[in-house]
């Protein structure tokens, strides 16, 4: 962008980094590791009957922070950047994917492992 001060263009440089570093931070504050996940699945780990689905309402909330905060941060971008915060929010939500892929297939990894204990 022709004309836009570096040191702006630097600094949401810097937010998108930190956006993108907080996303597997902000999901870890609501869900456990995938190996945790695992063993509540399997039943390695003495849980109540109500975990799994404690579980399930976490990983929505976490989802819920995850967009709003890449969603508020690629909108202030845009501001600077234009249609380049788009892929900002992209980027976000692939790696929001990356991190819940993990989290379920470990879920379903030890769901399968405890059935076939059973």
């Amino acid at each position: 962008m022709p004309g836009m001060d570096a040191s702006l263009k630097l600094a949401v440089a810097g937010l998108a980094g930190m956006m993108l570093a907080e996303v597997p931070q902000v999901l870890s504050g609501f869900l456990p590791s995938p190996s945790t996940a695992y063993d509540k699945a399997s039943g390695g780990i003495e849980t109540g009957p109500e975990s799994m689905a404690v579980l399930e309402r976490s990983k929505r909330k976490g989802i819920l922070v995850t967009v709003v905060m890449a969603g508020a941060v690629s909108l202030m971008s845009g501001i600077v950047i234009g249609w380049w915060a788009i892929l900002l929010f992209l980027a976000a939500m692939a790696i929001l994917w990356l991190f819940l892929h993990d989290f379920d297939s470990a879920i379903q990894l030890g769901r399968d492992h405890a059935n076939s204990q059973a």
